[in-house]
């Protein structure tokens, strides 16, 4: 029988967990209660900026965050204006989400400084690398999914 190394903060989960950590310390040092957003908010944001118009099952899917965490998120930013939603006319039982002006211009002033977060992390890394690391990411992100599947 093999065994198995400990759980310990070396380990590429945990350091992949770090990373995330790390970058965003910045939202919370920067923007949290500035913009009175959550983190959860402001991604669902990310999302609606990109993907107007979708569910909130959606961006659940999209993230990879909880669909309980995701609705909370849709009521604080549909309380704060920040989006709208509609009845889905195919599916009446969904609801269909796009920003509002004042969640755009939210999106537009808080954008270009985690684009340039992003521009740095990867600014070393060779166009060889970056798509050896998206491949890499991406079949981390398919395990992880197969692994929490039905949960």
């Amino acid at each position: 029988m093999t065994r198995r190394p400990p759980l310990t903060p070396e380990m590429v989960g945990f350091r992949l967990l770090k990373l995330t950590n790390l970058l965003t310390r910045p939202f919370f040092g920067k923007f949290a209660k500035q913009h009175a957003i959550t983190l959860t908010e402001w991604r669902t944001i990310v999302v609606l900026a990109n993907r107007p118009g979708i569910a909130s099952q959606d961006i659940a899917a999209l993230t990879g965050l909880h669909p309980m965490n995701i609705s909370r998120a849709v009521t604080g930013l549909r309380k704060a204006g920040r989006l709208r939603d509609e009845r889905d006319p195919e599916n009446h039982r969904r609801s269909l989400l796009w920003l509002t002006d004042s969640g755009q211009r939210l999106f537009q002033e808080i954008a270009p400084h985690s684009e340039q977060q992003a521009a740095f992390l990867l600014e070393p890394f060779s166009e060889d690398e970056l798509y050896q690391l998206a491949a890499m990411v991406d079949k981390l992100l398919a395990r992880a999914e197969e692994f929490t599947a039905g949960d």
